[in-house]
């Protein structure tokens, strides 16, 4: 019998054992992320019920991947101050949806999407702001 809730924690462990976000951000701020990234973890792993472990973890690795990049590229991008560097972590968010989410996957240009974020926003009202963004654009397909 497949346990699904194994198999999850050992993809999901994965992704946030290798991931920086503490890094950069707080405690409470990366767990957010990681909290958030379980959820999209979650969804793939449901996907592999009928398959066994083999099978389940070739088809989970690209998943997996783009995930915990994605996580670091946003946990990245909510603290970044240069111009050039956040554009760069914005693109690879986009590119690693696309990879989970689809091709159609894309975001809006960064300028015109930090016009709808205070400038002072704070870190968690920025991260609050990407995870929205995305799941909307999930949710449109």
């Amino acid at each position: 019998m497949i346990d699904l809730e194994q198999r999850l924690r050992r993809t999901f462990s994965r992704m946030a054992a290798n991931e920086s976000l503490e890094d950069v951000l707080d405690v409470h701020t990366a767990a957010e992320i990681l909290k958030w990234g379980d959820g999209i973890a979650r969804q793939f792993v449901l996907k592999t019920r009928a398959m066994d472990d083999a099978l389940a973890n070739e088809y989970l690795a690209p998943y997996s991947t783009a995930l915990r990049k994605m996580m670091r590229a946003i946990g990245r991008w909510v603290v970044e101050t240069d111009p050039e560097a956040r554009f760069e972590w914005w693109n690879q968010i986009e590119q690693n949806g696309k990879t989970l989410f689809g091709d159609p996957f894309m975001l809006p240009q960064m300028e015109k999407a930090l016009a709808q974020l205070s400038a002072d926003a704070n870190i968690q009202r920025r991260i609050g702001f990407i995870r929205d963004l995305i799941e909307s654009l999930r949710a449109k397909g």
